[in-house]
């Protein structure tokens, strides 16, 4: 793939490019990590609708959780973590 560059870029700025292309390739095939937060600390619900969290010391244990907009519901059996 041949990346555009301006003819009065600088030359350095074409391995720049390839570096930022070849990290959003790598990036594309790992998988996603959720940001991980504890009951007492996670961030208000009503602000993350649509959110996607991993809980680590819910009631159960270590759950992902997601924001209707009001809680913060675990992904398991859509309860309110607790």
């Amino acid at each position: 793939m041949k990346l555009f560059r301006p003819a009065d870029a600088p030359q350095w700025l074409e391995g720049v490019l390839r570096s930022i292309e070849r990290a959003f390739r790598d990036a594309r095939d790992a998988p996603v990590r959720l940001p991980e937060y504890a009951v007492a600390e996670l961030p208000d619900a009503a602000d993350w609708r649509g959110g996607q969290i991993n809980v680590s010391d819910e009631a159960g244990g270590y759950v992902p959780a997601f924001s209707d907009g009001t809680d913060w519901l675990r992904v398991t059996d859509r309860a309110v973590v607790s």
